[in-house]
């Protein structure tokens, strides 16, 4: 049974921006001005909207062209073959599902704040952190809602969506505005940081190694772009997926300078759930701080139902592709869900929340290598098709085409190499734990695709 046609515009917005703006903010306001300072944060940020903006050109571009399921790894497997799909796929897999992850040990943290003794008596370590009884259960609960939610059909994941999405927006818009009211720009100072002497161009790079993560989650729209309801235009939403990253860079420039404003944010970054203590302290408000915490839970929901609808997409496209085995490409005959896909990505990321907060970190450089090789290969495969087929049909075509795909390719390949980077530079001389994990991933993979293809050698 094929997938569902259901999905509109305005769902289609939620997804792309509901997924690129979470909770990150929330628990990490404070490692990014540490980075970088405020402006260190808002110039990075800044930067990285407007490389990111090309690269959604990219998207929209290809996203048209290959309407389907699958994304980037449609992408590849048209541009580059069988190797580069199943490679991109199986990455991009890993991004996905490390969000969903992310957004599961999230709300764990929030409501930590929220309700003093959630987090019950400690269970065991991870990189000298305890994981809480309490805070274990509600991680891998929000992961059993986000799959429940998506077993029901591409139509529920969407409600969903649209409802958390556009009241976060809502209750967002207050607090920038309190905390900038609130606020002081002599907090701001020092502009940049210097922390272990770092320069402010230091500052910036440290911040934008991030910045693919942070303004990933638009490419969840080419996942779903087989289920979009009978009269969408492509071209539609090709303009979605450029709108919802200037809007998420805006987001987030807002959000470091309302934060920074309220208090010294060198005092601020010493704060646990630093955004939280911001904005408490522009009005010497509880339910200020709580109202932030809040949309952080929105949040959270956003990324982790789209996270878990993008890798489950993959996934099913991957093994309808033949580039793993068939049983992932089954969908639910009433939901028309990929059943399988879906129990699978709920599984593995329940595994990743059991790592706790200090998982928090490595899921996200990780999710920053992973989601900048998508951006490549992307921006790649309509550098090759321009070239190769000029005049192939593109719903939504980009202005200057071949420019902007090569532009888009060399920001790319910076992201790339400033998020391998960043891992390297804090290990101490060590083998970072972010390359050992794609590296395991690597090899589980390999294992997949070499079983496929000998399956597919044999019929």
């Amino acid at each position: 049974m094929a997938l569902k046609h259901a999905l509109g515009p305005w769902q289609y917005f939620s997804f792309s921006f509901g997924t690129v703006v979470g909770v990150g903010w929330i628990v990490l306001l404070g490692d990014w001005l540490q980075r970088g300072g405020p402006a260190g944060a808002i110039i990075g940020f800044a930067l990285g909207g407007l490389m990111m903006a090309l690269i959604g050109l990219c998207y929209a571009e290809a996203a048209g062209m290959f309407p389907v399921s699958g994304g980037e790894m449609a992408f590849a497997l048209e541009g580059f073959g069988r190797r580069a799909g199943f490679g991109t796929g199986w990455a991009l897999v890993l991004v996905f599902i490390a969000a969903a992850a992310y957004c599961g040990s999230s709300l764990a943290w929030i409501l930590d704040y929220l309700i003093p003794g959630i987090r019950g008596p400690a269970l065991y370590s991870f990189r000298g952190s305890e994981i809480h009884a309490g805070s274990l259960a509600v991680a891998l609960g929000a992961i059993g809602v986000f799959t429940w939610v998506n077993l029901q059909g591409v139509r529920s994941s969407g409600r969903f969506q649209d409802w958390f999405t556009y009241s976060k927006i809502i209750i967002a818009l207050v607090f920038i505005v309190a905390g900038i009211a609130g606020g002081s720009t002599a907090n701001l100072q020092p502009l940049f940081s210097t922390v272990e002497g770092r320069t402010p161009i230091g500052g910036v790079l440290a911040v934008l190694a991030l910045v693919p993560w942070f303004l990933g989650g638009f490419n969840a729209v080419p996942q779903v772009m087989e289920e979009r309801a009978e009269g969408v235009s492509l071209k539609v939403l090709g303009r979605v997926i450029v709108g919802s990253i200037l809007a998420g860079a805006l987001f987030y420039c807002l959000v470091i300078f309302s934060g920074s404003m309220p208090m010294p944010w060198t005092e601020l970054v010493t704060r646990d759930l630093p955004a939280a203590a911001a904005f408490k302290a522009s009005f010497d408000s509880e339910w200020l701080a709580r109202l932030v915490l809040i949309t952080g839970i929105f949040g959270v929901s956003t990324v982790g139902n789209g996270s878990v609808v993008a890798a489950s997409r993959t996934l099913f496209a991957m093994s309808r592709a033949g580039l793993i085995g068939p049983g992932l490409s089954q969908t639910d005959p009433v939901s028309g869900a990929p059943a399988r896909a879906t129990m699978f990505v709920g599984l593995v990321a329940a595994l990743g929340a059991m790592l706790g907060r200090q998982g928090i970190a490595p899921i996200v450089a990780v999710g920053a290598i992973g989601m900048s090789l998508g951006y490549l290969v992307t921006s790649a495969t309509i550098l090759k098709f321009r070239r190769t087929e000029p005049d192939r049909p593109r719903p939504y075509k980009i202005p200057l085409g071949t420019l902007v795909a090569l532009v888009a390719t060399l920001a790319s390949t910076l992201l790339i190499l400033a998020a391998l980077r960043d891992p390297w530079t804090t290990s101490g001389g060590k083998v970072p734990l972010e390359w050992m994990l794609m590296a395991a991933w690597g090899v589980i993979g390999a294992g997949l695709y070499l079983s496929a293809r000998s399956k597919v050698v044999k019929a």
